[in-house]
């Protein structure tokens, strides 16, 4: 499957239930990242994938995820565990999440979601204990319910690392180290990156067994000559206005980036 171009996603052999998901978020053909890296996937192979944000990466280890899931559940009743995402944030863990139960629209009754990184570690071991399906989690709190006997990662089939070149940065490396002692023998592993820095690197070598490497060209950034610049001074106390009139008059069009200094500035 893996030699092949993929023009759209019903190519890929997914289950019906996924292809309606698909078609319901609007999605007509796959990302050149998913294009390349679902097949690979889905023939049971590592792979480490470089890819930058918004190319569709989630996607493209979400749905063999949610493939290989739905495929076992035909062979086997027992509900496990089967699949962890590691991401560096809170918020990265939330939109993995969202990104997944779109893809199991169809199919939500079967394949139970969980996202750790909430701070409600109570509620949490009673949602372990029913062994959802997919969890998603920082490094830490894997860690936490590792140690508590809330977790088990010996019957996981499938490991995600997302934003793996971050992991490290976020202060996660000795978490991470502890999760590699608890990992089983035989698994399935995915590391997507943005850069291929030396903690990535070295997350490869006690990850993954003999990855596919995908470092993909992609559509390079818009030249300086298309490119126009405009500055508007204020006082910081004027600044949400100034914001909220530049939506409301459509005087910004097409996906914007805002960036603040704190994650406060950011809510209000």
């Amino acid at each position: 499957m893996s030699g092949k171009d993929f023009v759209n996603f019903h190519q890929m052999e997914l289950d019906d239930r996924i292809l309606k998901a698909i078609s319901l978020v609007g999605w007509s053909k796959p990302t050149l990242i998913q294009e390349k890296a679902i097949p690979l996937l889905l023939e049971g192979k590592d792979v480490i994938l470089r890819a930058r944000t918004g190319s569709g990466k989630t996607a493209a280890f979400s749905i063999p995820l949610v493939q290989r899931i739905l495929n076992s559940k035909t062979s086997s009743e027992e509900q496990i565990t089967s699949a962890f995402v590691l991401t560096p944030s809170k918020e990265l863990c939330q939109q993995t999440k969202q990104a997944i139960l779109s893809l199991t629209a169809f199919c939500g009754k079967l394949i139970k979601v969980v996202d750790l990184s909430s701070n409600d570690t109570a509620a949490q071991k009673h949602v372990l204990s029913e062994r959802p399906d997919i969890v998603i989690s920082t490094p830490g709190k894997i860690v936490h319910h590792l140690q508590s006997g809330n977790v088990d990662l010996k019957k996981m089939e499938v490991l995600v690392i997302d934003e793996a070149d971050l992991i490290f940065s976020y202060g996660f490396e000795k978490d991470f180290k502890k999760i590699v002692e608890h990992l089983p023998a035989i698994y399935q592993a995915m590391l997507v990156s943005a850069t291929i820095t030396e903690d990535v690197v070295e997350m490869k070598k006690v990850v993954l067994h003999n990855p596919v490497i995908l470092k993909l060209e992609e559509p390079g950034l818009v030249p300086e000559s298309q490119l126009s610049h405009q500055r508007i001074l204020a006082e910081e106390s004027d600044k949400p206005a100034i914001l909220s009139a530049l939506f409301k008059l459509h005087l910004l069009r097409g996906k914007n980036v805002i960036f603040v200094n704190t994650v406060d500035r950011c809510y209000k």
